[in-house]
């Protein structure tokens, strides 16, 4: 009878051990974001205005010299926190589908944006303040979205 329990528990753990694994799901890398095809379109996402360096944000607000990021940057770790349904653990809510502008989901991209800038460097918190990005904050308020 031991017998039958060890190798039972044994062959468990072989099969356990033999499963497939999903990609990155908890920190997806731009591969995996490129493979499943969950790049945020950049039609969705407002350009900034304020320029990188210029260490002033809306209303006089200082920031820090590299903020905002670049598009590229952003967009990339966008699609990445998109593609997780989360930064860093806080849900958000970002629809890819460029036809929906209604003002619920135009609000909740923005705020999708914000916590991602918020969190940029992988560290919730350490990032972009809103203040780099006046375009989203007014998006947040508003739902309405300034031209990409």
């Amino acid at each position: 009878m031991q017998f039958f329990k060890g190798a039972t528990f044994f062959l468990l753990t072989l099969g356990v051990s033999a499963l497939p694994t999903a990609p990155n799901c908890v920190n997806p890398t731009a591969t995996d974001v490129e493979n499943r095809g969950t790049a945020v379109n950049p039609a969705l996402v407002p350009v900034f205005k304020i320029q990188p360096g210029s260490g002033i944000g809306a209303n006089n607000v200082p920031i820090p010299k590299d903020c905002p990021p670049s598009r590229a940057e952003f967009l990339q770790k966008l699609s990445a926190n998109v593609a997780a349904g989360n930064v860093l653990g806080q849900k958000i809510t970002f629809n890819t589908d460029i036809k929906v502008t209604d003002v619920k989901t135009q609000k909740d991209r923005a705020t999708a944006m914000i916590i991602t800038l918020q969190s940029l460097s992988g560290t919730k918190g350490v990032g972009c303040p809103g203040a780099s990005t006046p375009e989203l904050i007014e998006q947040q308020k508003t739902g309405i979205q300034s031209p990409a």
